[in-house]
Parts: structure tokens; C-alpha cells; sequence
């Protein structure tokens, strides 16, 4: 009995072709699903705004930097935010101190915060630790002279 020779015909390649492709789209639409999922895309507000200000924030911390600003965030006993800021001169009284607590990836749980004087250069606001989660956390924010309305500006993790 002779064998006929196993021949590739045109539904083989096109299915061959269909399960390769689909394998592809498949495994994109999976990784597309995890990177959106994880995080959304936007993790600064107002971003566009930010950008035209930019130059001036370069100016804050440049002035900063000359008098010596220093801002130290801690989060005290799980219990409250404490912000101490000083200079050349030592602690810096007199301010108005804002600060947006965020999580990367986590924008629902966002933070803004108006610390309110509680020593030496220091500024406090309270805060329950039940409601923020328990992973790195970002912060930015700003120290303003009520005086002359010049911003310090600070940011830092975590």
C-alpha cells in the first residue's frame, strides 16, 4: 500500500494563521486589561496647568534653595501629618501650608490637607491611618508667606 504524500493545503494555513493571530490579539488584550486596571493614565491633576506654571515653580526652588528652605514630612503616630519647615534662620512661623497626599495608581484616595500651626515651624492636621492604604505614598505641597504670597514649595514618598 503506498502512502500519499502529506500535503499543506489553504484551510491549514488559514487556520494556522487564525490561532497564531489570535494567540497575539489575546495575550495584548490581557496585558492591556492589567496596565489600565493597575492604572488609570492620569495620576496628576491638572496637569496641562501645572506645565505653563513650571517656570515659576523652577523659581520658588530656586529661591528656596538660596535661603536655605527645608520642609520635613512625617506622618506622627499613624495619627496626624506634621510638616516642619525652616531656613537659614531656623523654624519659619507665619505660614499657610497645604499639602495633597496621593497614592500612584490609587487616585480615589487622594488627600488634600490644611495643616495648622502647632509650634516652632511646625504645621499639623490630623489624620486617621484607617483611611488611607498601606503602601507608598506620595506628597506635594506648599508653604506660603502670607506676607508676600511666595510660595515654598516641597514634595517627596513615603
Amino acid at each position: 500500500m503506498k502512502k500519499t504524500p502529506y500535503r499543506v493545503k489553504g484551510w491549514h494555513v488559514l487556520a494556522g494563521m487564525i490561532v497564531f493571530f489570535g494567540i497575539i490579539i489575546g495575550v495584548n488584550t490581557l496585558f492591556i486589561v492589567k496596565a489600565t486596571g493597575t492604572f488609570p493614565g492620569m495620576s496628576v491633576s491638572h496637569p496641562f496647568q501645572k506645565g505653563i506654571h513650571y517656570n515659576q515653580t523652577i523659581e520658588a526652588r530656586e529661591i528656596a534653595r538660596a535661603e536655605g528652605w527645608k520642609a520635613r514630612f512625617i506622618i506622627d503616630n499613624d495619627q496626624a501629618v506634621l510638616v516642619t519647615i525652616q531656613n537659614n534662620k531656623g523654624p519659619v512661623d507665619g505660614l499657610s501650608v497645604s499639602v495633597h497626599l496621593f497614592w500612584p495608581g490609587l487616585p480615589h484616595e487622594d488627600r488634600n490637607l490644611k495643616l495648622l500651626p502647632s509650634g516652632p515651624g511646625q504645621y499639623r492636621a490630623a489624620l486617621d491611618a484607617n483611611q488611607f492604604p498601606s503602601r507608598t505614598m506620595e506628597f506635594e505641597g506648599v508653604a506660603i508667606r502670607k506676607d508676600n504670597q511666595w510660595g515654598f514649595p516641597f514634595k517627596g514618598r513615603l
